[in-house]
C-alpha cells in the first residue's frame, strides 16, 4: 500500500510559506513525506471565454512556478530526506489542485491571511472550499507553528467524536497538553437547574473520553464545560492554543459540502491554526 503524505499548496506568499514549514512538521512528527502542490491557471485557454479572437497571449512564465516549487520541495527534502518530499505544478486553480491529490493525503495544510471581512473572500476560495470537501483532516495555518495545547471543541455527535480522536494523537505526537471543552447555553435563569445540568454535562464528558485516555496515557487531558457560543469560546482559547481542532458535519443544501457556522467563524478569526476534521460516512 502507497505511504499517505501530507499535503500543502504554495504559492508566492509569506502565508503559504508558513503552511510549507506546518506541513514538513507535521509530516516529520507522523514519519510521512510531504507533496507540493504549486497551481496556476493556463490564461491562453481563457482568452476564447472572454470573446477575445485573433489573438494569443503570450505563455505563461511557467520558470518563476516551476522555481517556487522546486524551492518547496529542495525546503522538505533538507528535513525529511529525498523520499520526504515530492511536487506537481499543476494547470488548474488551487482548490482544484489540492482535492485531486488529497484522496492519497493523511492530512492537507493550507495557509491564510484572513482575519477580517476583506480577506474572507481570499479565503473562502482556497481554504473553505477545500476543508469542505477534502476527504482528510485539513489544517488552515496561521502564523509560525508554536507551543500551547491542543484545543478541541466536542458536542458528542460522531462528527466531533473524530475531532477528539484527531486532537489526541495530535496532542501525542508533539507533546502538548490536550484542552477538550463543551459549549453550552443554559435555558433556565434557576441556579439549581444550572448547576446540575452542569454536573450532567460534566460527568458525560469524562466519560465520553476514557477510551482515548486509555489509548494515549501520555496526553495531559483537561476537559472544561463552558458556558457561552461554541465558536466564541473557541475563538478566545486559540489566542493561547497551538492548534484549534473542531468537526464539521456541514450545513446547507448539499450536506457535507458546507462548513458549519462553528468551522466557518474559527477560520476567519482564529488566533492559532484550525483543523477541520470532517467525517466521511462509510461506502
Amino acid at each position: 500500500m502507497k505511504q499517505k503524505y501530507v499535503l500543502v499548496g504554495v504559492d508566492d506568499t509569506p502565508e503559504s510559506l508558513l503552511a510549507l514549514h506546518w506541513a514538513v512538521e507535521a509530516a516529520g512528527g507522523r514519519g510521512a513525506p510531504v507533496r507540493v502542490i504549486r497551481a496556476y491557471l493556463d490564461e491562453a485557454s481563457r482568452w476564447p471565454a472572454l470573446g477575445v479572437e485573433g489573438y494569443v497571449p503570450p505563455p505563461m512564465p511557467l520558470d518563476k512556478f516551476q522555481t517556487g516549487l522546486d524551492d518547496a520541495v529542495r525546503y522538505a527534502r533538507d528535513r525529511l530526506g529525498y523520499d520526504g518530499g515530492s511536487g506537481w505544478l499543476a494547470n488548474s486553480d488551487p482548490a482544484t489542485a489540492l482535492l485531486i491529490e488529497a484522496g492519497n493525503a493523511e492530512l492537507v495544510v493550507v495557509g491564510t491571511r484572513s482575519r477580517n471581512k476583506m480577506s474572507a473572500a481570499v479565503l473562502g476560495s482556497v481554504a473553505t472550499s477545500v476543508a469542505s470537501k477534502a476527504p482528510c483532516p485539513v489544517v488552515v495555518v496561521r502564523g509560525e507553528r508554536r507551543t500551547g495545547p491542543v484545543v478541541v471543541g466536542t458536542d458528542g455527535s460522531l462528527d466531533s467524536e473524530e475531532a477528539v480522536a484527531f486532537a489526541f494523537e495530535e496532542a501525542a505526537g508533539t507533546g502538548e497538553k490536550l484542552e477538550v471543552v463543551h459549549c453550552w447555553q443554559p435555558q433556565s435563569d434557576h441556579h439549581e437547574a444550572i448547576e446540575s445540568t452542569h454536573q450532567l454535562l460534566t460527568d458525560w464528558l469524562a466519560e465520553s473520553l476514557e477510551p482515548y485516555r486509555d489509548k494515549y496515557p501520555s496526553v495531559q487531558v483537561r476537559a472544561s464545560i463552558l458556558e457561552g457560543r461554541a465558536s466564541t469560546r473557541l475563538i478566545a482559547l486559540s489566542e493561547t492554543a497551538s492548534l484549534v481542532v473542531v468537526g464539521s458535519r456541514g450545513r446547507g443544501g448539499v450536506a457535507g459540502l458546507l462548513l458549519g457556522s462553528v468551522s466557518q467563524s474559527l477560520l476567519h478569526h482564529a488566533d492559532s491554526p484550525v483543523a477541520i476534521v470532517r467525517r466521511h460516512k462509510e461506502s
